[in-house]
């Protein structure tokens, strides 16, 4: 499974906030929370660090633009929190 040992604690973000356990993109499995976590635990700098590296749906150029919009929009909610 993604994220190994912090599983559990990726699945809590979307057991408090439901729109969390939504996918970004309806093809690829990556949910809100998992790229919630990237920037909170895993140093994810923007959304292209996600696209690119964190969840790798930048690997299709297609799937990067239809998930880009989606991923502002949770970081830019997340940004006051991330201090």
């Amino acid at each position: 499974h993604r994220h190994g040992t912090e599983a559990p604690a990726v699945h809590a973000l979307g057991a408090r906030d439901p729109r969390l356990r939504e996918r970004v993109l309806p093809s690829h499995p990556v949910t809100g929370a998992e790229v919630l976590w990237a920037l909170r635990h895993e140093g994810a700098l923007d959304e292209a660090d996600v696209l690119d590296r964190r969840t790798r749906i930048g690997l299709v150029p297609a799937d990067r633009e239809a998930a880009l919009d989606a991923v502002r929009d949770l970081l830019d909610g997340a940004l006051p929190q991330r201090g």
